[in-house]
């Protein structure tokens, strides 16, 4: 699991509907589509978060185990970096932790 912080980029074009968001990172061909725990991920995302503390806030909504979350949200968070959804601190010069 990365200490790195990461926040969503602000040149992702998004919209949340009911029960997903949608999101068309620049460049990007096609669109992503988050849902269930993705939803909040991304809308946590609006500052500086690690894993870890994206995980921590995602086991106390929903009651389960931190390390358990924290490996969904690892995959989460490669695939978003991957597709040029997300920022890195170091990239950014923004705060080491979050």
């Amino acid at each position: 699991m990365s200490a790195d912080a990461f926040r969503r980029r602000a040149d992702v074009l998004w919209r949340r509907s009911l029960d997903a968001i949608v999101l068309l990172p620049a460049g990007a061909d096609d669109v992503i589509t988050l849902a269930g725990t993705g939803i909040d991920v991304w809308e946590l995302l609006d500052t500086w978060r690690t894993v870890e503390t994206l995980s921590e806030v995602l086991a106390g909504r929903y009651g389960a185990e931190p390390a358990v979350v924290a490996r969904d949200v690892d995959a989460l968070i490669s695939e978003l970096s991957a597709l040029s959804a997300l920022e890195l601190a170091a990239d950014s010069g923004g705060p080491a932790t979050g």
